[in-house]
């Protein structure tokens, strides 16, 4: 089903809730962790139609916008104001601001600017039951209770279905400047994203990219690269941060340092970055994505650990990642059928190092489907259990997004 409205959603839900039929909410179906996939028979809810946006509000610094509008429109309209929206996640071009909302999404930005929950300001959404509600008012600051939004944030349309979204803004940076860092192995090249941010740098990104990856986008062949980007209020403060970057990247070890300055430099680079997810889909029959986290200072163990998998099972494992953060895609690669046992057995090895090294399962793109059997084996049981009483308290007949999240 498509409505076109807040209102169409909750007929729909209503519709639902009365019948016991399970719903699962979608966006554009860019996700992948499986949110958006049907765990079964129901109603198959598509939000692509909510793509109205509000005019910007620059005074107070938001935008509202329907949840099915793209995430790279709600940038142009932020930039149109001379405004800026950070959350970039690679499939920006055709996700959606409800599905972003979902997941939590993040992307090459939330090394400086933080993810999709810390630009939520207030929701609107839909009942399981049909009941339309706002969860409070899009002010930066408010202490009248828990905030609801923060708790939709993350449940993949579980707990309720977001249908529009009021977003803080930010000023935009005057200017930009990408520099590509190469390193004789992927370890040197993670114990220097660690250094960075033992020296407290913040650039504005921070990517690693191994050998496999590199090749794969077409980038000058190295063992590793870490793109690098610095943005800032004016040239003065954009040069500081840029030879404080460029310092600590020579200091780590770093084999070339190459800057670029102008702005079609600098997004053929971009571009180069988000062709990487395609390239890896393609480069063999079969295709495993993971996202994991870990504190950046474990970000060499991990590595190193991922480095161990892939011999000992025998499979080619990319990893690019958000390294400022300690967020790696580890991609497990294999063309023989005969493969699959090693291939997912590989993926639960990583899985369980990153939370060994003190991380998660998950960074940005929620647990879906495909982890719900690892959450049940990583999660704090009690903390679980908090979760599925507050799934009862939204959803008592448990028809939102059935099988998704909770195990």
């Amino acid at each position: 089903m498509r409505p076109a409205d807040a209102a169409g959603v909750a007929a729909v839900l209503a519709y639902a809730h009365e019948r016991a039929i399970p719903v699962t909410p979608m966006g554009a179906r860019s996700g992948l962790s499986g949110g958006a996939v049907p765990s079964g028979n129901g109603i198959a809810l598509s939000l692509e139609r909510l793509d109205a946006i509000s005019p910007v509000d620059g005074q107070n610094l938001r935008v509202t916008v329907g949840a099915g509008v793209r995430t790279a429109d709600v940038q142009r309209a932020a930039h149109e104001a001379r405004l800026f929206y950070p959350p970039d996640p690679a499939s920006l071009a055709r996700s959606t601001i409800g599905g972003n909302i979902a997941t939590n999404a993040g992307g090459p930005r939330c090394f400086k600017y933080g993810v999709t929950a810390d630009y939520v300001l207030a929701l609107e959404a839909v009942t399981a039951d049909g009941r339309i509600f706002l969860t409070g008012p899009a002010t930066r600051k408010s202490a009248t209770g828990p905030r609801l939004a923060q708790l939709l944030v993350g449940s993949e349309g579980t707990l309720a279905v977001v249908t529009q979204a009021t977003l803080r803004l930010v000023p935009a940076p005057a200017g930009r400047v990408a520099a590509t860092a190469s390193f004789d192995s992927v370890d040197a090249a993670g114990e220097a994203v660690a250094a960075i941010v033992a020296e407290g740098l913040t650039p504005s990104a921070l990517e690693l990219l191994d050998a496999d990856c590199v090749e794969l986008v077409g980038l000058p062949a190295t063992q590793a690269l870490l793109l690098v980007e610095v943005d800032g209020a004016d040239a003065a403060s954009l040069a500081t941060q840029l030879a404080r970057v460029e310092g600590a990247l020579r200091r780590a070890g770093a084999r070339t340092v190459e800057l670029a300055c102008d702005e079609r430099d600098i997004d053929r680079l971009w571009e180069a970055r988000r062709a990487l997810s395609p390239a890896l889909t393609s480069a063999a029959a079969h295709h495993l994505f993971q996202d994991v986290c870990v504190p950046p200072t474990r970000i060499p163990d991990a590595l190193r650990r991922i480095a161990q998998i892939a011999a000992r099972r025998g499979l080619r494992i990319p990893v690019f990642g958000h390294a400022g953060d300690g967020n790696l895609h580890p991609s497990v690669l294999y063309d023989d059928e005969r493969d699959v046992e090693a291939a997912h057995a590989a993926e639960a090895d990583i899985l369980r190092a990153a939370v060994e090294l003190g991380g998660t399962i998950s960074a940005e793109h929620g647990i879906g489907l495909l982890k719900v059997p690892f959450l049940a084996e990583v999660a704090d049981p009690v903390a679980l259990e908090l979760q599925r009483a507050l799934k009862r308290g939204f959803d008592p007949s448990g028809i939102l997004n059935p099988g998704k999240l909770l195990p």
